[in-house]
């Protein structure tokens, strides 16, 4: 190093004006960024829905009833504050982090600048006055000041810590998909010989076979013993068949209730199982058999596992097609972060498993992994990507295929037959896209689908796709399915808020069969859960809310977790489990006086699926685990 630099190296560790101009920036650019903070924490987004201006847009949304252009421009000023919503939402989680950072920095640089400060004015000790005897001061000031500093950095990085992870991630999209419609895809529908058009250009169903991937076990073993037989419904209900159970109410009556878990200590934790391709499909169960599906934008596949082990027993690769514009050109597949390429859970008839993907492919597959039959539908013009489950009614497979919008629906309700992928029946359906699974219900005698959408709930003939009755209950983006129990049919969203609506009836029944509606509480992604004489609706920032099932009216009560939800509410006995996004648990019990919690767990990864229960375990499906819980 050179004289001169030396000299201004030197003469900067001497200047103690500039080191206290310096620490006197620093400790004004802390107050800036910590006030700046605190008003961005203050003004945050909790829920979107109480919002007053969503409150007023609301109202006006049901006075508009009856007038289409009015109805069509208040909707169109609430996915406009939607994503307004949604960008300072993000916009303010951004900042937080950033200016948590700063706040961090700037602070370090004030207590060292000014601890320079000190050490240069500071004057040296007389030597025939020091202290010959007990504690230096010195030595005590500066222990003192150490500890002082440090404990306030600490005090800092805590607050801002706290500033982050208390601003809880409320809202179930990202931004950058909020509003972005995909390009409209030719529309195909094929049958499983005629599938021919892959990304990767092999022909198609002949190849198909040759795609299933063993895990390496004996060929005798490796595959899933199916029945010889379609099995009966109430054979189907001693499995998990589908979304929130065989008969997709989310209850598992006849289940142990289980004891508290955690996934970082092994405890109650039977095993877990790493899951290759991500989805935010939930699993399914048939004997001792666990399927998931997952995907990305150059892979998509299904997988089998031993419920007993939580061995992979196979998995079988499906080969992805390539969407086609109406010019022929191939469309670059998007989804939304939060859905993904594979969010539809799949379903079983015991005969074969069922999965469909955000191209719009639906694929059949026997118990051993190789794949019977695929069908594509065109990649589905949905502002957030199909999310839409599958379901299946005796034979048949239903597909909820809702895209498009108000103004140019594109919507169908489709059945396939299962052991062939032909179409047994398609009704066009005048609803935009919308992201619910529908419910096949007993009604005197008949198989009914109940399906939900904006702004109708439809009954179908599960025979034929006959339309029976309609019911203008639900508006916006409809994500939450229905339940239905004694003659009445349950049915929420974020806007309007929950409905009961009496079976029964032809044609338009909404002036008729309403029994009550609520608007508070109501999710925009989970379904509602019946207990006893309640129903539990959980809304995604966080809030449990109970209402009597045979009035409305106001909630019994509300109880709010520390955390965000996506994965629905299941009823284990007389227990309901709720799954946190953050993996947190909780087992309470919903009681008409309270809802008090039994125990809280720990998946210790993300979760945004809901649990299959059989056999007195549970299992769950985490970012990148598939989990068995319950006792040995």
């Amino acid at each position: 190093m050179s004289h001169r630099e030396q000299s201004f190296w030197e003469s900067l560790r001497r200047d103690d004006r500039t080191w206290f101009r310096v620490s006197a920036i620093a400790v004004l650019f802390s107050i800036v960024v910590a006030v700046a903070i605190l008003a961005s924490f203050a003004g945050r987004v909790v829920d979107p829905s109480v919002a007053p201006e969503f409150v007023e847009l609301k109202e006006s949304l049901r006075e508009a009833t009856g007038d289409e252009s009015a109805h069509e421009a208040i909707t169109s000023q609430i996915r406009t504050l939607d994503v307004e919503l949604r960008t300072e939402y993000f916009d303010r989680r951004a900042f937080m982090a950033v200016g948590s950072w700063l706040l961090l920095g700037s602070v370090f640089v004030a207590i060292v600048s000014a601890k320079m400060v000190a050490n240069i004015r500071r004057q040296a000790p007389v030597i025939e006055e020091a202290v010959t005897d007990g504690d230096d001061p010195d030595a005590i000031v500066s222990v003192r000041s150490l500890s002082a500093v440090g404990g306030f950095a600490v005090g800092v990085f805590l607050f801002s810590g706290w500033l982050i992870v208390s601003d809880h991630n409320v809202l179930p999209t990202n931004v950058k998909e909020v509003a972005a419609l995909f390009p409209e895809p030719k529309q195909v529908a094929m049958s499983s010989a005629d599938y021919s058009t892959l990304r990767d250009g092999t022909p198609g169903q002949a190849m198909l076979g040759e795609e299933t991937q063993k895990s390496g076990l004996p060929e005798e073993a490796s595959g899933v013993a199916a029945p010889a037989e379609l099995p009966t419904l109430e054979e189907k209900r001693k499995h998990w068949t589908r979304f929130r159970s065989t008969d997709g109410m989310g209850i598992a009556a006849s289940a142990p209730i289980p004891k508290p878990w955690d996934a970082a200590s092994g405890e109650g934790i039977l095993w877990k199982s790493p899951v290759e391709l991500p989805g935010t499909n939930s699993p399914i169960v048939w004997d001792e058999h666990v399927f998931l599906s997952g995907a990305t934008l150059e892979r998509r596949a299904v997988s089998c596992f031993d419920a007993g082990s939580g061995e992979l027993i196979w998995q079988t690769e499906v080969p992805v097609s390539s969407p086609e514009a109406g010019d022929g050109d191939a469309v670059e597949m998007e989804v939304n972060n939060d859905t993904g390429y594979a969010a539809p859970t799949m379903a079983t008839d015991g005969l074969r498993v069922y999965a469909m993907f955000a191209h719009g492919d639906v694929v059949a597959m026997g118990m051993d992994g190789g794949i019977v039959w695929t069908r594509s539908f065109g990649f589905p013009k949905n502002p957030y990507g199909h999310a839409s489950s599958l379901v299946v009614e005796d034979e048949r497979v239903l597909i909820q295929l809702d895209q498009g919008t108000e103004e140019e629906p594109l919507s169908k309700l489709i059945a396939l037959h299962g052991a062939t992928g032909e179409t047994v029946w398609e009704t066009s359906r005048d609803v935009p896209a919308s992201w619910s699974t529908p419910l096949v219900i007993d009604y005197e005698g008949e198989r009914q689908v109940i399906t939900c959408a904006n702004p109708w709930v439809i009954a179908y003939r599960a025979s034929d796709g006959e339309e029976i009755w309609r019911c203008d209950a639900l508006y916006q983006d409809v994500g939450p399915s229905p339940i239905a129990a004694d003659g009445v049919l349950y049915v929420c969203n974020e806007v309007p808020g929950g409905a009961a609506i009496r079976l029964g009836g032809s044609g338009d029944v909404t002036d008729t069969h309403i029994i009550w509606q609520v608007d508070f509480g109501a999710p925009d992604t989970t379904s509602p859960l019946l207990v006893e004489d309640m129903i539990l609706m959980l809304a995604s920032f966080g809030t449990l809310t109970s209402y009597d099932i045979g009035e409305g009216g106001d909630p019994i009560w509300e109880q709010d977790f520390d955390d965000g939800f996506k994965s629905s509410p299941t009823l284990i006995g007389d227990r309901v489990l709720l799954i946190g996004e953050s993996g947190l648990c909780w087992l309470v019990a919903a009681k008409r006086e309270a809802c008090e919690t039994i125990f809280e767990a720990n998946l210790g990864e993300k979760c945004v699926t809901s649990p299959a229960i059989v056999g007195g375990r549970i299992f769950v499906r985490g970012d990148k685990h598939l989990f068995c819980i319950g006792e040995s």
